[in-house]
């Protein structure tokens, strides 16, 4: 790898990371409906990196629809946990509530995995979100929320605050709540709201241009230890943070096709 690289390229690659995934989002937006999309791809991320599938299973025989019929977070979290077949008793549910539709617990795994990260932990920490949203709706619910926080982002720091608003939900760490907002929130509503709402789109852009990098991780790491130069500081904001992850999947794809 080249060690010349600059933050024009990086931010070139985090514009094509950016793009990648708004297409991707409309992609699901044919598939689906908004609500069950966003809530699948929700899902599908608190399983990283061993359980993706089983969450994503999990969405889809407790579909978002279903959720908004339970009333309570703790009813919420006890119909996605016996959903999941990680309880065996759900009382107090929807009449309705089909108790024979249930996941094997054999399906989960739990090898190397630490108990704070347990199957069972993320989904009572994510049933504090589905909670604050099954009433008006999960888009409805962040489309509201970054309508909220729209105004001029001219420093990180402001860029910063306002995600966390937007993100203002609990039981989740921040930094966790930072990836979620950037690889699923912001492009899906990119992807779903009509290319007029110039409003929204803008502030969502900047706040990817001018928001500080995330936490660092395997791929960072891999990519500073290749370019000698490239330090933390040379990677001043998300967007140049996720042209890193760009350009790393592709000099990868390159050197498996060579």
């Amino acid at each position: 790898m080249e060690n010349n690289i600059t933050i024009e390229l990086l931010n070139t690659y985090g514009e094509k990371w950016l793009n990648a995934k708004i297409q991707r989002m409309k992609n699901l937006l044919q598939i689906a409906e908004p609500d069950e999309a966003l809530y699948r791809e929700i899902m599908l991320s608190l399983g990283y990196p061993k359980n993706k599938t089983q969450f994503l299973e999990l969405a889809l025989i407790l579909p978002f629809k279903e959720l908004k019929t339970i009333r309570t977070r703790e009813e919420i979290e006890k119909a996605l946990l016996y959903r999941a077949g990680l309880i065996d008793k759900a009382n107090n549910l929807p009449e309705n509530f089909d108790h024979s539709l249930k996941m094997d617990k054999s399906v989960w795994n739990f090898k190397n995995i630490r108990p704070v990260n347990y199957p069972s932990k993320r989904i009572s920490a994510i049933s504090y979100l589905l909670d604050k949203t099954t009433t008006e709706g999960i888009v409805q619910f962040f489309t509201k929320m970054i309508n909220q926080e729209i105004k001029p982002i001219t420093t990180p720091s402001i860029a910063k605050k306002s995600v966390l608003n937007i993100m203002n939900f609990h039981q989740i760490g921040t930094q966790r709540k930072q990836e979620m907002f950037f690889n699923i929130i912001l492009p899906f509503i990119m992807a779903f709201l009509p290319n007029d709402v110039s409003k929204i789109s803008k502030f969502l852009h900047e706040i990817f241009e001018t928001h500080p990098p995330l936490a660092e991780n395997s791929i960072t790491k891999e990519f500073r230890n290749r370019v000698g130069n490239a330090s933390k500081e040379s990677t001043p904001s998300t967007r140049s943070y996720f042209g890193i992850h760009y350009f790393v999947k592709t000099l990868s794809i390159v050197q498996g096709n060579s």
